[in-house]
């Protein structure tokens, strides 16, 4: 009959096995007939190891393998949540970890001629702590099963092959315990494994907190949109007009910025026609006309209040700011053909000259709008 310590050995690095495995994985249904069937088939696996090494006397690999390793892999990928690449990794993982204790607890038993029960304490002595150390950081592991989409399949691929690299090695040509002086080699290889796994648990980390990232940055997109933008028309609002302001200002240097102003003509009219419906489509629709025009700073329209608009242009010299200004009469011509409404805008461009700020620019811009809105009238018959 087989030693019982040996096999108590082998029945404790299984018990701790299953027990990280019923931890690691999160189960399909949170409900307890899952619990019942994993906690349930875990001492199945248990009974029939024990039963197969100590009473049939199965070798203990064999048994490992028929009665522990594919029963444990299919029963968690059944009742697993996560799938393919993301479990296959798990698995050997866990799997590669007792591997390497169970061999460190062997092969102390035969360097310090303890026997059995020296293996069974090592063995015992490492799980332990290693239960210890690693429970805190199995929850950020469900995070990271959970989260993070990427980068398993090539990890995956590369636990599959170590673990089997791990067991060739410790089996081939003869097993290890019959070449015990082969085992520091065997032993550094296994650190270099560890290690390798500590790099990809940091990767899978860092793509976790790239991700979390991500995912503020676009928090605080969209806290700038609500803050920055025009609901109605999507542009820029007044405080980010402020803000951009403010930002060329210091950082212009010399640079020529040529600031339009742009106010909806009748729109009044508009209003009291087609009601506020009508008005907020007019907007919206000018709104439009103005991106599809200044295409290239949309970063720099604004809607600053009511039915006024205004655009920014560095860089921009006075006649190209007036073709601008072309293209976006004939623009809204279309806009007001297809709404079948009046819709046209009143416009003044002003850059600025050496020496004066951007807002003064936009004082000269405004008045000239104000005063092109008044030729308008004078032209309009009554």
């Amino acid at each position: 009959m087989p030693d019982l310590f040996a096999v108590l050995t082998d029945v404790t690095v299984i018990f701790f096995d299953l027990l990280i495995y019923s931890m690691i994985f999160k189960l399909k249904r949170e409900t307890l007939l899952y619990r019942a069937l994993m906690y349930g088939g875990c001492g199945v696996i248990l009974f029939f190891y024990f039963a197969g090494v100590y009473f049939w006397e199965i070798p203990a690999s064999l048994a490992a393998a028929v009665f522990m390793t594919v029963p444990s892999f299919l029963l968690f990928l059944t009742l697993s949540r996560h799938k393919g690449s993301r479990f296959l990794l798990t698995f050997c993982f866990v799997d590669t970890v007792s591997l390497i204790v169970a061999f460190i607890g062997r092969y102390m038993g035969i360097l310090f001629q303890g026997g059995s029960v020296w293996t069974f304490l090592v063995v015992l002595s490492l799980f332990s702590i290693l239960f210890v150390m690693g429970y805190k950081r199995i929850r950020a592991y469900h995070v990271l099963l959970d989260t993070v989409d990427s980068g398993w399949g090539t990890m995956a691929f590369s636990t599959v092959l170590i673990y089997f690299a791990l067991i060739f090695f410790a089996a081939y040509p003869v097993p290890m315990v019959q070449r015990p002086e082969y085992a520091p080699c065997w032993l550094i290889f296994a650190a270099v494994v560890l290690a390798c796994y500590v790099v990809f648990l940091q990767s899978i980390r860092k793509t976790l907190h790239i991700q979390k990232q991500n995912e503020r940055l676009e928090g605080e997109k969209h806290l700038f949109q609500l803050v920055y933008t025009d609901a109605l028309t999507g542009l820029y609002n007044r405080a980010a007009y402020v803000e951009r302001v403010n930002t060329l200002e210091r950082e212009r240097g010399t640079r020529t910025i040529c600031c339009v102003m742009l106010d909806c003509n009748h729109f009044k009219q508009v209003n009291d026609n087609f009601g506020h419906h009508g008005g907020d489509k007019v907007l919206r629709r000018a709104a439009d006309a103005i991106r599809t025009v200044f295409s290239n700073t949309t970063e720099y329209l604004f809607r600053i209040g009511g039915d006024e608009f205004s655009v920014i242009l560095p860089d921009c010299p006075p006649e190209r700011a007036e073709a601008l200004l072309a293209d976006l009469t004939v623009e809204l011509e279309h806009v007001s053909m297809e709404l079948e409404m009046p819709v046209s805008m009143a416009a003044g461009h002003a850059c600025t000259r050496p020496g004066e700020s951007i807002e003064d620019a936009f004082i000269r811009a405004d008045a000239n709008m104000y005063q092109n809105k008044s030729a308008l009238k004078c032209r309009t018959p009554h």
